[in-house]
């Protein structure tokens, strides 16, 4: 059944616990939500899409994760990152949301990023899973742990390459030549620089500090990479270390000036200009409005539970309109909300599925 909201005007979200995607409009109050289910008896977990609007398809990772036992404790990403089975990246029609295709990747997939030209789809594999089994075994060299970057056509989704980058690779960003992405390494505090115009994607590896933490067991723990509007700077935003780092792509050095202390996991930012930065945050909830030039905090919110829970990904539209996907309680339903860039406050607020992570939109 075609999706009845255009496109230009829709907002398309993963249900991590419920195995669907939802469109908002944008533009009105309609939520249609459309199950991702390849496996009657599986648990797909959709986690995080990236849309080619002219080609008309949504590329969608899928993690199939373990289930939470009873008895677990109480970490809303607990089963992030912990799978044993191999997860996949689906090819979706966008008028239908219907699943037109599937391949296999690695376990755990994390971020999912198209190229510029659209050419290609990148995955990356947020495997903690293999970093505590190779440390629970001991003795091993750290790049045994290493999770890989998957690249795929997107034409005919055949699987073009891939290199094993580091530990936990998470977010994605990639320069506008499409020649070089940038990774998250949460599980050893780095940021990986892969090649992607040379044969076997050549890949080296920055520190965040001086004072990592162990293969594993990060200090810092990068989530997400953002690439500037200017392409100069690479921000990165951590969960352990709580805070914002910000790579000179020229010197290929972190400024230690230009970290931005926040005192709550942040998770996956977005520019509004090329120095404004919004930031979503856990443990407090919240969201800030950052001054990269300042370095400083320009304003800062929380939200009630109600209305934002566990905030995870800002996402700015071509019109300016910037969007907040909000987890929830993982149990019901998570939402987004449209955020007043001025005051940080929320303009509208649509319910989507349960946890919610991953936002794109139709005119990408």
């Amino acid at each position: 059944m075609a999706i009845a909201t255009p496109p230009a005007r829709a907002g398309y979200v993963t249900n991590n616990g419920s195995d669907s995607l939802s469109v908002i409009d944008r533009d009105g109050d309609a939520v249609v939500s459309v199950p991702v289910d390849l496996d009657p008896d599986a648990h797909e977990a959709p986690h995080h899409l990236a849309i080619d609007s002219a080609s008309k398809n949504v590329f969608v990772a899928l993690a199939f994760p373990p289930e939470v036992k009873k008895d677990a404790k109480k970490d809303p990403h607990a089963t992030h990152g912990n799978a044993s089975d191999v997860g996949k990246l689906a090819r979706l029609d966008l008028a239908t949301l219907a699943v037109r295709e599937s391949r296999d990747v690695d376990e755990n997939p994390g971020d999912v990023v198209l190229t510029h030209d659209r050419a290609r789809v990148l995955v990356t594999h947020f495997d903690m899973k293999r970093a505590m089994d190779v440390a629970a075994r001991g003795g091993a060299s750290p790049s045994t742990m290493f999770a890989h970057l998957v690249v795929f056509d997107a034409k005919d989704m055949k699987r073009v390459g891939d290199r094993a980058v580091c530990v936990a690779p998470h977010g994605i960003t990639i320069t506008k030549d499409d020649r070089t992405a940038y990774v998250a390494c949460y599980g050893s505090d780095e940021l990986a620089i892969v090649d992607l115009a040379s044969d076997g994607f050549p890949t080296s590896r920055i520190p965040l500090g001086a004072t990592q933490g162990v293969p594993g067991v990060p200090r810092f723990g990068p989530y997400s990479a953002t690439l500037s509007p200017d392409e100069k700077q690479i921000v990165v935003a951590d969960l352990e270390g709580q805070d914002i780092r910000v790579l000179d792509r020229e010197t290929k050095r972190f400024l230690p000036e230009k970290n931005v202390p926040l005192a709550a996991k942040a998770f996956m930012p977005a520019f509004l200009d090329d120095h404004t930065l919004l930031v979503p945050m856990q443990s407090p909830d919240g969201l800030a409005r950052i001054d990269l030039t300042q370095a400083k905090v320009e304003r800062r919110t929380s939200f009630p539970k109600d209305v934002c829970a566990l905030p995870h990904v800002v996402r700015v539209a071509r019109d300016g309109r910037a969007y907040l996907v909000c987890e929830g309680d993982h149990r019901g339903a998570g939402s987004v909300v449209e955020i007043d860039t001025g005051t940080l406050a929320v303009k509208k607020r649509w319910e989507v599925g349960v946890y919610p992570d991953g936002l794109a939109f139709g005119d990408e």
